[in-house]
């Protein structure tokens, strides 16, 4: 019993190997800082795989992976955003361009009455000037009230600049370093359009004057026989004036006016109608090809 006790004790009370002595046992191939280092490189490792990678942090497109992995949410491409420019915008939208027929249109609709009367009056003043005088005349009138006026304005600004020891200049100096040239493009515009228009006149004449639709020769006939009586009555200058008041009355007063007037004319064109068709019945040959 002696003998055994003190081997128990030995064996419950020793203390316990060491790692070194335990890798010493297997062989001492591997010390304690090569195994700490090894769990070093295993925690890194981990760490590593658990971190995202720079390719997958970049947004992919659809449709790029046709297989993604289970629990992978789609990667939805965030619309181009486009760039904003400082432009000034209007409330009631971008002004339409300007063009020589709205500006006809607004001054003949006196949507600016200054403008309007203005052009109106000198139109009308050139016109009545031409019935007393010469055209000659006229011209020379005019020039001369112009030049009266520059060569006035000229003197009383040189004066002026003598007297307050100012060198402003020339007071025409914005106008004449001004450009006043008519553009090729401007003429070939025009000139187009006007020679467009002389063609279809020619061709009309012609087919009137040729007689190539009976009917029409004779309604150009009577328009021309109307105009004789119209030509003894009034002058050219005359035709000329009541052409302009008409040109800057008539729109306006149609304007306002516009259901009456088309119930009118709507009753005058088919007294018209029905009155040409009995001409055409009773006379012989006078009806259409088409018919």
């Amino acid at each position: 019993m002696e003998d055994q006790s003190p081997n128990i004790s030995s064996s419950h009370g020793a203390p316990e190997p060491d790692m070194d002595d335990i890798l010493d046992l297997t062989g001492g191939q591997y010390t304690r800082r090569e195994v700490y280092e090894d769990d070093e490189e295993d925690r890194r490792s981990y760490s590593d795989s658990l971190e995202p990678s720079p390719e997958s942090e970049e947004p992919s497109s659809v449709g790029s992976d046709p297989h993604p992995p289970r629990g992978a949410l789609p990667v939805i491409p965030s619309a181009p955003v486009e760039e904003e420019h400082d432009t000034p915008t209007s409330p009631y939208g971008p002004p339409p361009p300007t063009t020589t027929g709205s500006v006809v249109v607004d001054l003949l609709y006196w949507r600016d009455i200054k403008k309007s009367g203005l052009v109106f009056g000198a139109s009308l003043f050139l016109l009545l000037s031409l019935t007393v005088f010469s055209i000659v005349s006229v011209s020379a009138y005019i020039a001369l009230a112009l030049l009266s006026v520059t060569i006035s304005f000229r003197i009383y600004k040189g004066v002026l600049q003598a007297i307050q020891k100012s060198e402003e200049g020339h007071p025409f100096k914005s106008c004449l370093d001004s450009n006043v040239a008519v553009s090729e493009e401007l003429v070939n515009k025009y000139s187009n359009v006007a020679l467009g228009h002389v063609n279809c006149t020619l061709k009309e004449l012609r087919r009137l004057f040729l007689v190539e639709d009976l009917v029409d020769s004779l309604k150009f006939a009577v328009l021309m026989w109307v105009f004789t009586y119209i030509g003894a009555l009034f002058n050219g200058l005359t035709l000329l004036i009541l052409a302009l008041i008409s040109l800057f009355s008539i729109p306006v007063i149609y304007e306002r006016h516009q259901t009456q007037v088309d119930h009118y004319i709507a009753l005058i064109s088919k007294n018209f109608n029905n009155v040409k068709d009995l001409i055409l019945a009773k006379v012989p040959g006078l009806k259409r090809k088409a018919d």
